[in-house]
C-alpha cells in the first residue's frame, strides 16, 4: 500500500503536549496505520499509543513526518494536517512549485551553509541510466549540457554512484559553475544503475564548483554521509511531495544526522 506523509519542522517542542491527545483520538478513527517519525533523531512511534509524542522526543529544530499507510491513508493525512499546521511549521504549505527557491526563503532554519540551485523532474517514461544522466545534466546546465553529461559518464565509469538501495548520487566537480547544483529525477519505473545494490528510483545529481568553498564542501559532505544512514534514504524514496523531498535534501545538507 502507498504511504502518505505530512512533513513538518518543530519550532516549538512544547506544542507536543497540545497535539498528543487529538492525534491519539484521530488515529483511532482511521483504518490506516499512523506513525510519527522524528527524522532528526531517528525515532518512530505509532500515533495509536498514548506515549507516541513522548517516544518521538521532539526538540526545537527537528524535522519530522507523520505517515499513514492503509486504505484511508490520504484522508487521514488530510484531516491531521490542520492539527499539525496549528502547532508546527508545515513544509509544503502554500508552495505550488517543484523545488522552489521560495522554500529556502521561507525556511532558512533548515538551509545548507552554502547557496544551492535546485532542480526536479518526474520521469514520465522508463529511462535508461544514460537517459537519466542526460536529463540531470539538462536540468542543471540546459544551455550546454554535453560537457556535464560527459563528466557524469566518466564518473560512472570509475564506479557506480548508487549509494543506497533505490538511490543514485552522480556527483562531479564542474568548472562552469560557482555554486552547488542539485538535480533530482524520480521514477516510478526502476532504472538499471548497473550496481550490486540494485535498481534506482531516485537519482540525485550533485554538481560542485571545481574550487569549492569550505561551506560548499560541508554541504556536500553532509548529504553524502547522511545518505549512508538507513533513515534518510527510506524517507526520500517514500516521500510523495516534491517540496517535502526538497526539504529533506536541504535539511540533510545542513547538518549530519545521528
Amino acid at each position: 500500500m502507498n504511504e502518505y506523509q505530512i512533513t513538518f519542522f518543530v519550532d516549538d517542542a512544547n506544542a507536543s503536549a497540545y497535539v498528543a491527545k487529538p492525534l491519539l483520538h484521530l488515529s483511532k478513527k482511521f483504518k490506516s496505520t499512523l506513525r510519527i517519525i522524528n527524522i532528526t533523531r531517528n525515532r518512530t512511534a505509532k500515533l495509536s499509543k498514548s506515549v507516541a509524542m513522548l517516544q518521538a522526543g521532539l526538540v526545537n529544530g527537528d524535522l519530522c513526518q507523520i505517515t499513514a499507510v492503509g486504505i484511508d491513508a490520504e484522508l487521514a493525512c488530510f484531516v491531521i494536517k490542520d492539527i499539525i499546521a496549528e502547532h508546527f511549521t508545515l513544509i509544503g504549505a502554500h508552495i505550488n512549485y517543484e523545488f522552489s527557491s521560495q522554500l529556502t526563503a521561507r525556511l532558512p532554519q533548515i538551509c545548507p551553509p552554502s547557496e544551492i540551485q535546485w532542480h526536479y523532474a518526474k520521469a514520465q517514461t522508463e529511462l535508461t541510466k544514460f537517459e537519466c544522466l542526460k536529463g540531470l545534466a539538462q536540468l542543471i546546465h540546459p544551455q550546454e549540457p554535453d560537457e556535464l553529461i560527459l563528466a557524469f559518464i566518466k564518473r560512472e565509469e570509475r564506479s557506480s554512484t548508487c549509494v543506497a538501495p533505490g538511490i543514485g548520487l552522480p556527483h562531479v566537480m564542474f568548472t562552469d559553475i560557482d555554486h552547488i547544483s542539485v538535480a533530482v529525477i524520480s521514477s516510478d519505473n526502476p532504472i538499471n544503475w548497473e550496481s550490486k545494490m540494485g535498481e534506482v528510483h531516485l537519482a540525485i545529481a550533485l554538481v560542485m564548483p571545481a574550487k569549492p568553498t569550505r561551506e560548499q564542501i560541508i554541504s556536500a559532505t553532509n548529504l553524502t554521509r547522511n545518505l549512508l544512514c538507513d533513515q534518510l534514504p527510506e524517507r526520500l524514496l517514500l516521500t510523495k511531495s516534491c517540496i517535502d523531498l526538497q526539504a529533506l535534501l536541504m535539511y540533510s545538507m545542513s547538518r549530519l544526522l545521528p
